[in-house]
């Protein structure tokens, strides 16, 4: 029973917490990476990678899963989607009761599958739900939800693992009030029926339900993820390598990444804004923005301008991940094929992040990079000069088209 003001046709309060409720659902996978160390002590014949697949796996799932979200969209509602993932999700509780290593790593892989379900439906829901600017404030707001979301199931986790390991993952417990809450205040806006298509896309085959915005963005979204996740990966081994913060490096590497969080999380809040006023030049500005940050990160010495790159690097991140998201879904050369345009860019970006560290080990080999931080050289140079090249080439499709 969705929440609608008559008057206007727009959703309301209601239906916009439970379209962002759904994000909350991406993020029940960090509830166990605080008990990773707790789980290994309580289960002394798992290997550490039987351990680190516990950890891993869910994104592995995302890169296959986030296809198979958008393709069920052809014949099920994106409600009916997200409740699919979410009963997937739910398995994870499991290993709360019983089971050792094997079993929880089964579980994970079943909770993987509705990690990538979920994972494209958070923002499908949105596209499909809203238009113009309330839908950029909801991509922002969603990853601002997200953030939160991160950072309290982390806690969450790690204090009821503290208390027993198999504890941890009773938080998945917590996937029944967030399902709840889309069962009741989620619209079900049905499956959109080939016969509502135009005659010329009823016969167009899979590549061509896609525009150029839609598959340049997802390769430039598998590019940024290579260059980006070595941000976070690499924060704690370069400081504690390099010394900045002293015998407390590891420390302070915790804290600039909480400072990155915090910073990503305030810029989704008033992403709607930032878009309003930037316009289509919004993602290279914030692709512009993670470059900076990373070359504060490569010349810095100190552990303030560490913090300092954290929130450039945050600001950026936000920008660009709303933005991206949007762009690839408004490439789809027709509303029905938006979820599965965000599923190719979404498993775009997974595989960059997961061949992130392969990449750039390939790439410093070629290139010959002597450099105690050769992952941010790489990053930096990519990321700016990449960002800078699209500013101008933005500027000047916007002079012609003016002339």
């Amino acid at each position: 029973m969705a929440e609608q003001t008559l008057e206007t046709g727009k959703y309301g309060f209601m239906t916009k917490i439970s379209a962002l409720s759904v994000a909350l659902l991406m993020y029940l996978t960090s509830m166990t990476t605080p008990a990773l160390a707790l789980i290994q002590a309580g289960l002394p014949d798992a290997t550490p990678e039987q351990i680190a697949l516990i950890s891993s796996i869910p994104s592995l799932m995302m890169i296959f899963f986030s296809l198979v979200g958008g393709w069920m969209t052809n014949f099920l509602s994106i409600k009916k989607t997200i409740l699919i993932g979410a009963a997937l999700s739910l398995v994870g509780v499991l290993p709360s009761f019983f089971g050792g290593i094997e079993f929880i790593i089964f579980t994970r892989v079943v909770f993987g599958a509705g990690y990538g379900i979920i994972f494209v439906m958070a923002s499908a829901v949105v596209v499909d739900l809203f238009t113009g600017d309330m839908k950029n404030k909801m991509m922002g707001w969603k990853s601002a939800a997200g953030s939160v979301a991160g950072i309290v199931f982390q806690m969450l986790g790690g204090a009821l693992a503290a208390i027993n390991w198999r504890y941890a993952f009773l938080g998945f417990f917590l996937t029944i009030p967030i399902v709840l809450l889309i069962l009741f205040f989620l619209p079900d806006t049905g499956v959109k029926k080939k016969a509502e298509l135009p005659e010329e896309l009823k016969s167009v085959n899979f590549f061509h339900r896609f525009g150029a915005k839609t598959w340049s963005i997802s390769v430039i979204g598998f590019l940024h993820n290579v260059l980006q996740f070595s941000f976070m990966v690499n924060m704690a081994s370069y400081m504690v390598a390099d010394g900045i913060g002293g015998e407390g490096a590891a420390m302070a590497a915790a804290s600039v990444l909480s400072t990155f969080t915090a910073a990503s999380f305030a810029a989704s809040l008033v992403y709607g804004y930032i878009a309003k006023a930037t316009k289509r030049f919004t993602p290279a500005l914030g692709a512009l923005l993670v470059g900076i940050g990373f070359i504060i990160c490569l010349t810095g010495q100190t552990t303030a301008l560490f913090f300092v790159s954290a929130v450039v690097f945050g600001i950026g991140f936000a920008m660009t991940n709303a933005s991206y998201t949007t762009i690839a879904a408004d490439g789809a050369k027709h509303k029905q094929f938006s979820p599965m345009a965000i599923s190719l860019y979404v498993c775009f970006v997974g595989l960059g992040q997961f061949s992130s560290a392969y990449i750039l080990k390939w790439m410093q080999g070629i290139l010959q990079i002597n450099s105690t931080r050769p992952y941010w050289v790489m990053a930096a140079v990519g990321m700016t000069v990449g960002s800078v090249v699209a500013l101008v080439l933005l500027l000047f499709k916007k002079d012609k088209k003016a002339a």
